[in-house]
């Protein structure tokens, strides 16, 4: 099969990461695959990561006028599209590479292929009223979609649109082993200032966005400090326009010496390793990338619920909308070694099993063929 993949750049993102993932273990089964990114970025950041096999191509040589050069660009290449069985899109740059494509090569030069389809990584997000509606008129003009998660909007949206082929596929990453490190450790120490008498390291790793809420895990700390005291320590990695409003709330809590936030991670594991608890948000049952690879880490999970009244069933990774009991689990488990073992244990195998990159691979292929051959 061949497969392209399109999105805005090769950055830190969970929508990023999921669409290498992809391309590399496609051509490890012997698809052709290109990757297609809006604009360059830092190499280090994701593009070293993509198997060799994968060609990569760029459509503008910056973020500038990316969107306006695609058209030109989607014009220009006309003939090299169509001849690809599958155009993938993702993010919102991808999304409306996709309808633009769909509208131009399918609606007005009337050509079959190929196939365009999205997957939509902002299920359960706090999107703008806006930025939702504007999604969903994209994704109405392509041939498919994949959700990770469900919630009322796109409910909705799939009973209004029956056209338009849906599947839910879970995440997945490669399968990796950390050896015990103790230079890693000291790394990561040395970093953030704390002092080897420490007890607890609690942390996440998080694009500070603003429709990720990473502010709230400075309240979610706070209540775990007031229990726990200097003992415990935060570690949030990772850069964005809400850093300077977290380090703010920080010092407003009196937490400085005890929160840390050390910035961009180019490799998340070496932290994540190290981290006696994880925690980041859960969207419904489906959760982050991160989360994943703590999991695979033998590091506990829990997350911040972001679907108001949702009611977990048997949801792999517990999770709550009251940041006062995501607290709460976080210290019981702390304080109860053996349970946080217990909990690390059956999370590293539901991970293994469930949220591979081949598992996400086969399910991904599995539809392409669905819609192809219907």
């Amino acid at each position: 099969m061949k497969i392209i993949h399109v999105l805005s750049g090769l950055a830190k993102g969970g929508g990023e990461r999921v669409a290498v993932e992809l391309a590399n273990e496609a051509v490890k089964n012997g698809d052709a695959v290109t990757i297609l990114a809006g604009w360059p970025e830092d190499p280090h950041y994701l593009q070293n990561k993509i198997h060799p096999d994968v060609s990569i191509k760029f459509i503008s040589s910056a973020k500038r006028f990316a969107y306006l050069k695609s058209i030109l660009w989607i014009l220009t290449h006309r003939k090299w599209i169509r001849g690809w069985d599958v155009l993938h899109c993702h993010l919102t740059f991808g999304a409306v590479f996709g309808a633009v494509t769909s509208i131009l090569l399918k609606k007005i030069l009337r050509n079959k292929t190929p196939l365009i389809l999205e997957t939509n990584h902002a299920v359960g997000m706090p999107v703008s009223k806006f930025n939702r509606w504007f999604h969903s008129r994209i994704a109405s003009q392509l041939d498919g979609m994949v959700l990770m998660a469900k919630d009322p909007y796109w409910d909705s949206f799939i009973l209004k649109h029956p056209h338009l082929k849906i599947e839910f596929i879970p995440n997945g990453i490669s399968v990796f082993q950390i050896k015990d490190d103790a230079e890693l450790k000291d790394k990561l120490l040395n970093q953030t200032g704390i002092s080897e008498n420490y007890e607890y390291l609690i942390g996440t790793i998080s694009m500070l966005r603003t429709d990720r809420k990473p502010w709230l895990y400075v309240p979610v700390f706070y209540e775990i400090y007031k229990v726990l005291g200097k003992r415990a320590h935060f570690i949030l990695g990772g850069s964005g326009e809400e850093y300077d409003e977290i380090n703010r709330l920080v010092q407003e809590a009196g937490l400085s010496k005890n929160f840390h936030l050390i910035g961009l991670v180019n490799e998340p594991m070496e932290v994540i390793y190290n981290l006696d608890m994880y925690i980041s948000l859960s969207v419904g049952e489906a959760v982050g990338i991160s989360m994943i690879e703590a999991a695979m880490c033998n590091v506990p999970v829990v997350g911040i619920q972001m679907i108001e009244n949702y009611k977990a069933k048997n949801d792999w990774i517990w999770s709550d909308t009251d940041i006062t009991e995501v607290a709460k689990k976080i210290i019981f488990l702390l304080q109860n070694p053996k349970e946080r073992y217990k909990l690390a244990e059956i999370q590293n195998k539901y991970v293994t099993n469930h949220f591979t990159s081949e598992a996400m691979y086969t399910s991904y292929t599995s539809f392409y063929k669905r819609i192809l051959t219907a």
